[in-house]
């Protein structure tokens, strides 16, 4: 006779209830049933929206091995409706990224995705490397070791033992070339973003610290937008801000003290434009779940608006 296989049909039922599962995701946030969502890239593939997104389990420190091992992923159309699917990219157990996955970046070059992204050995040593899709649903790391790893660099302080900061890639094309900014801390100790720049995404040489805070400062989740022919460098961690500051050069940004755009949000991604109106994505510090809100730069003061009502979705074209 045919026996059932209800190990199987259990395991089914359980990710077809995590991939289906619905809330009022404008209001309430979202993430994946069970865990939360830190630093994240979105990436839009025809009509589809992906999120890839540093998952962790709730009331548990990033640093603790075990958790943030693994990318979440899941889709959406119009951010009012996700599908959940099986997790993207894990640590690799006997490589450079053995004890956490951080902060992924995604951009497409030709037929291939790329993702950039901070790993983490069991001692906090934090490199930046790379994998690789045509589908954005299977993953292929990149070599077997890190693409920037700063303490080849004279002006980072990155030992290779013992915690080190250099995280949260963002990569921007200016002129045909990619450019990778970071957060990173320089020998003297002052928090910093830097910058590498490459021509073909492997192969990355290094710029320099393109923004230095003016102390014993850290920042996170650095991201750099043009903005009516300046250019903006984000960064959160700031005294709980999420800040700015301004240069009309995209590689470095002159001594200034950060501009405030909103309280204790970070890792922010620009969804749409609509003239000087931006539809952001970003989570917030004691929420871990992607919110999406409004910024209007023709505002003397800007700051990030929630979005809780899928009207105000409509003049981004959703």
């Amino acid at each position: 006779m045919a026996v059932q296989n209800l190990d199987y049909e259990f395991y089914m039922e359980a990710v077809k209830a995590h991939r289906e599962h619905q809330e009022d995701w404008l209001r309430e946030g979202y993430a994946p049933r069970g865990f939360y969502v830190k630093d994240f890239s979105l990436i839009k593939a025809g009509g589809t929206w992906h999120l890839f997104h540093i998952a962790g389990t709730a009331g548990v420190s990033c640093a603790v091995p075990g958790n943030e091992i693994w990318f979440g992923h899941a889709t959406t159309r119009d951010f009012q409706r996700w599908e959940t699917h099986e997790a993207a990219l894990y640590i690799n157990p006997a490589g450079w990224d053995n004890g956490h996955v951080f902060a992924p970046y995604i951009i497409q070059k030709n037929d291939l995705y790329w993702m950039f992204y901070t790993g983490c050995s069991l001692e906090n040593t934090q490199r930046i490397g790379a994998a690789v899709s045509f589908d954005l649903f299977r993953w292929r790391k990149i070599d077997n070791r890190p693409l920037i790893r700063p303490e080849a660099y004279g002006w980072a302080f990155c030992p290779t033992e013992k915690g080190s900061a250099c995280r949260d890639p963002h990569i921007a094309e200016i002129d045909g070339q990619y450019h990778m900014y970071y957060t990173a801390v320089t020998r003297e100790g002052r928090g910093c973003v830097a910058r590498a720049v490459s021509g073909n995404l492997f192969d990355w040489s290094d710029c320099g610290p393109a923004y230095r805070f003016s102390g014993l400062n850290h920042c996170e989740s650095s991201n750099m937008q043009e903005c009516d022919g300046l250019y903006l460098l984000f960064f959160g961690g700031h005294h709980e801000y999420w800040s700015y500051v301004v240069s009309d050069n995209p590689f470095s940004w002159p001594d200034q003290e950060p501009r405030k755009l909103a309280r204790r949000i970070t890792a922010m991604e620009v969804v749409a434009r609509n003239g000087r109106r931006w539809l952001v994505a970003y989570f917030k510090m004691d929420i871990h779940r992607l919110f999406l809100g409004i910024v209007d730069w023709s505002e003397a003061e800007p700051r990030i608006e929630d979005v809780t009502e899928a009207s105000r979705l409509k003049e981004f074209g959703f």
